[in-house]
């Protein structure tokens, strides 16, 4: 099993970064039996709290791995159920275990919609943050339908702390065939951000989140499911590059989201690299047929927004490659995954173009270190 614990520490709050893969090809109930255990003792060391969670496994397996999770966290099991989300090509495995987790003086609080546990909740100095995991609107009607839905709910949980989409840093969209409506999904978050203030027409300075849209298809049968991660506070407690490292805006061809998002959190503050791919500063793919190609420039997109925001690659504490085809995978692992010492999942999963084989996004902490 691989276990990658990161964490960044202030006087008042620990914030713990935890990235767990099998290593063994064992049963899926084996693996499991192993990572989340070993999250749980993790936890368990540090007093620390889960704030989000992702899963990325067999949707087969679901029912299976959801009660040894409540198994092996027990008393950590709070309400809120993690973002489940399908590993593709391999049947009998586990991706990997995503975890952010926080210690401090003032535990989450649930936050709930209809009796269901979809996010949490915490404060500490007059600063509130929240986070929520796997949101989906099955029930809404066709893909599209279902995007506007589910950012709505997200709205709905932001409610109950006096907030709204305006205040939410970074955003993790998960989409079942990405290829098939993904023009759709940007006129649907367009819309809704245009009526909720958050784009206007014009404005350079909008209050977009940093995101990945991706073609990672949530467990359940929702068209897409969403995490995200909100700072309420004041002014200045987040800020989006809608251009950042050698990219500019993303709206300049219809998809709103900032390049990159830096908030405060509990314990300093957090650099989200936005999902970054070969794409030149006009917004055309690079490198097209040539995966290799992608896969470098990518990495130097990445390194060049990390460097625009004062990080450095030892600061990193989630990383995740998207890789079109298995093919694209073996490229990147057997090339490029030992080169940058990062808490790599790789993952098999379209990108948002079909000419486009790789895509890359980060999570970095500034005086992050290994734990």
């Amino acid at each position: 099993m691989g276990l990658d614990v990161r964490g960044v520490e202030s006087a008042g709050a620990l914030e713990i970064y935890i990235t767990a893969t099998p290593r063994s090809h064992s049963s899926i109930s084996q693996q499991a039996k192993e990572l989340f255990p070993a999250v749980a003792a993790v936890l368990r060391q540090h007093g620390a709290w889960i704030c989000q969670e992702r899963v990325f496994a067999p949707p087969a397996s679901i029912s299976t791995l959801r009660a040894l999770r409540a198994e092996a966290y027990g008393d950590l099991n709070d309400t809120v159920e993690p973002a489940w989300l399908a590993s593709v090509g391999e049947s009998d495995r586990i991706a990997a275990v995503q975890v952010h987790a926080v210690h401090a003086a003032i535990k989450a609080r649930p936050l709930s919609i209809d009796g269901v546990g979809l996010g949490r909740a915490f404060e500490q100095n007059g600063c509130r943050w929240v986070t929520a995991s796997g949101l989906s609107s099955p029930q809404a009607g066709d893909a599209p339908a279902q995007a506007r839905a589910t950012f709505e709910k997200a709205e709905a949980l932001l409610r109950q702390v006096g907030a709204d989409l305006r205040s939410v840093a970074r955003t993790w969209i998960f989409m079942d065939n990405i290829l098939a409506w993904y023009g759709q999904f940007n006129q649907a978050r367009n819309s809704l951000f245009i009526d909720r203030g958050i784009l206007v027409r014009g404005d350079s300075e909008g209050r977009m989140p940093a995101s990945t849209g991706i073609g990672v298809s949530p467990a359940s049968s929702a068209k897409c499911a969403m995490d995200l991660f909100a700072v309420v506070g004041g002014d200045g407690l987040v800020k989006r590059y809608h251009a950042a490292g050698k990219q500019k805006s993303a709206y300049e061809y219809g998809s709103a989201f900032a390049r990159a998002a830096d908030a405060k959190t509990l314990a300093g503050h957090a650099v989200f690299v936005s999902g970054t791919a070969a794409i030149d500063t006009a917004g055309a793919t690079c490198h097209v047929g040539d995966p290799a190609g992608q896969v470098q420039m990518t990495l130097g997109n990445v390194t060049a927004v990390l460097n625009q925001m004062g990080t450095n690659v030892r600061d990193v504490v989630q990383a995740v490659a998207y890789c079109a085809t298995s093919e694209v995978k073996e490229l990147f692992e057997s090339c490029w995954a030992d080169t940058l010492p990062w808490p790599w999942v790789v993952l098999i999963g379209d990108v948002c173009r079909d000419d486009l084989l790789f895509e890359v996004e980060v999570t970095a902490c500034p005086g992050a270190k290994k734990m």
